[in-house]
């Protein structure tokens, strides 16, 4: 089946979805904005839990979370599978996010729901999906390594900026996050937080675009309403003039989890079916946010 083909089988095929969906939003009415239509693109059932998302070519890259297989998938903005690249040497703990620079794609191993891992790592590899490193990282205050689902020592967001790699934590107690910063070279690094953000939102993707200095990231609240938060202008080296707007997204109780920035004016976030509903991509236009 040639891409036209595919492409309109898939619009078939989601008519029903986008009328369920537009419904769906109806019905949450608490953070999504009135009279929301929305069209979304299904993503294969063999990422099931898209959890990152990155650029190889015109086609996205992604990867399932916790204890899934330890590759890329490669599909087009149709939703259409092209590729899988394993990953030899790698293991998928609970993969988070995806990252990329001119050279590599680094995997964030970093989901610590629980707060007992000791063995947070970030994967370096080549754009030919060849294991170049492995970077560790562990908090300079976390000191208990007890089960605990309210830690404040977990995070599902990576990106790169400049020769650092970046996270945002996810904390569930308070819904803070921390900004962390280490350097994109294999090696052991122990975290201390840059900075605190009071942004009442549990953090589950990012990304940055160094030519505008836009930092997008995605979150979410125990009541299922889904955000998108924008910095412009952000400089690493000033994290106390970062300051974030919030946007909430129209879809509820859907699993947001990975967010690209991609051509400056657009980003795409895709959302995991696991359990309650299918995987999915959506694309956003910046001039279209809408508090």
């Amino acid at each position: 089946m040639d891409i036209n083909s595919n492409y309109l089988a898939l619009e078939k095929k989601l008519k029903p979805l986008h009328f369920l969906i537009t419904s769906f939003v109806a019905l949450f009415p608490a953070c999504t904005p009135k009279k929301t239509s929305i069209s979304i693109i299904e993503l294969p059932s063999i990422i099931d839990e898209t959890s990152g998302l990155a650029l190889v070519g015109n086609n996205f890259l992604t990867h399932n979370d916790s204890g899934g297989s330890a590759s890329l998938y490669e599909f087009n903005d149709y939703g259409a599978l092209v590729g899988e690249h394993p990953i030899i040497g790698a293991v998928n703990r609970d993969w988070e996010d995806l990252a990329e620079d001119e050279n590599y794609f680094y995997i964030a191993d970093i989901g610590n729901n629980s707060g007992k891992r000791i063995d947070l790592t970030v994967y370096k590899t080549t754009k030919d999906f060849e294991l170049k490193d492995s970077i560790k990282i562990k908090y300079q205050k976390q000191k208990s390594f007890k089960k605990n689902k309210k830690t404040k020592y977990n995070a599902e967001t990576l990106f790169v900026v400049g020769d650092s790699l970046v996270l945002f934590s996810k904390n569930m107690k308070s819904m803070n996050t921390h900004l962390y910063v280490f350097p994109k070279e294999g090696g052991s690094y122990v975290l201390s937080s840059r900075k605190k953000f009071k942004i009442n939102t549990l953090i589950t993707g990012g990304d940055y675009h160094e030519e505008s200095q836009r930092l997008v990231l995605t979150g979410y609240l125990p009541d299922g309403c889904n955000y998108l938060l924008k910095a412009e202008k952000f400089k690493l080296e000033q994290p106390d003039s970062i300051e974030f707007e919030r946007f909430p997204l129209p879809f509820e109780h859907a699993q947001v989890e990975a967010v690209k920035i991609k051509k400056n004016k657009e980003v795409w976030i895709s959302s995991e079916g696991e359990g309650h509903s299918i995987p999915f991509l959506y694309r956003i236009d910046f001039d279209s946010l809408k508090k």
